[in-house]
């Protein structure tokens, strides 16, 4: 719940949510069964990430994501993931339920990757960048991982690992002047043949596992917590309906002067960044801006360049 000085009041939160969540509503609620469980569903979410990000794409040439000073239009992020979807498919043999991690920076192909990986049944394991190589070989095995898109930073940390893992190794940004260990492709050479393919096809089961998140393993090793596509859909929704309801409860006293734009200034490998923030902008057609790094200078460089209106 919000705090209690921040929440408005009990009957106009209720009204809100209730006018939110009524029949025919944008937010509809209605009743179902999930695994044997009575639940309540916002009956709008889509099935599944396929289905989101098939939304997504009708925003065209609107801006997507911001990195630094790169800039991806809705169209042009379609476009990558289709090819690193068809890459992961047809040149890495990635099938249905296979886990695919991703150990990287907040760039552009972490979200590639992840909407790539899910719009094919795969299921994406968000690797949390600050481990160890110790801690990043307990993962791999952990997950099960079969590939592994990394950057140069966590290439370097995995690089003892190679000969006793069994994972296809995909590094993303690295300087192609610096050599790659044996075996590891670069992104650019695996995605770059399958330029232009179609999104390859897939039935994505709605309740079937789509990501693996690790908890911060504080009094033991880190835990895989799994999410399926409805899960992540249904709680995407419940986010938007509980931002739209504390406008409608409490309404700006004028619009405000520029479009919706988020800063992602958390991991995306922590559901707040991926979730409320990546795919909560994703879903309202909004402008996401990405940073290298954290930096309070920079990050108000980009909050006035971009017009961002929304950060967590």
């Amino acid at each position: 719940d919000a705090p209690s000085e921040t929440r408005p009041p009990a009957a106009t939160w209720e009204q809100a949510l209730a006018t939110l969540t009524a029949s025919g509503a944008a937010f509809e609620l209605v009743e179902g069964t999930i695994r044997g469980v009575r639940v309540k569903l916002f009956r709008n979410a889509p099935p599944s990430l396929r289905e989101f990000l098939a939304g997504a794409r009708a925003k065209g040439d609107a801006t997507w994501l911001v990195y630094e000073n790169e800039r991806y239009s809705f169209a042009d992020g379609a476009a990558h993931i289709d090819a690193l979807a068809a890459a992961l498919v047809h040149h890495c043999g990635v099938k249905t339920g296979d886990r695919v991690a991703i150990a990287m920076r907040n760039y552009p192909e972490w979200i590639f990757a992840y909407c790539a990986i899910t719009s094919v049944g795969a299921v994406a394991v968000g690797v949390n960048a600050w481990w160890t190589t110790e801690e990043l070989d307990y993962g791999l095995r952990d997950s099960g991982s079969r590939v592994l898109l990394a950057d140069h930073e966590r290439i370097e940390r995995v690089t003892p690992l190679l000969g006793a893992l069994d994972v296809r190794v995909i590094a993303v940004r690295c300087d192609t002047s610096v050599a790659l260990p044996a075996g590891v492709e670069r992104y650019e050479d695996v995605v770059a043949p399958f330029a232009g393919a179609a999104l390859p096809d897939a039935q994505v089961d709605p309740d079937a596992d789509a990501m693996i998140l690790y908890t911060s393993g504080t009094t033991a090793h880190p835990k895989g917590v799994v999410s399926t596509h409805r899960a992540i859909l249904q709680s995407l929704f419940a986010f938007a309906c509980r931002a739209i309801a504390n406008v409608v409860a409490r309404p700006p006293k004028e619009p405000h002067p520029h479009p919706t734009c988020y800063i992602l200034i958390v991991p995306l490998f922590h559901v707040t960044g991926l979730v409320p923030v990546m795919l909560g902008a994703t879903l309202g057609g909004n402008k996401l801006v990405m940073m290298y790094k954290w930096s309070p200078e920079r990050a108000l460089e980009l909050i006035e360049r971009e017009r961002v209106t929304t950060f967590v």
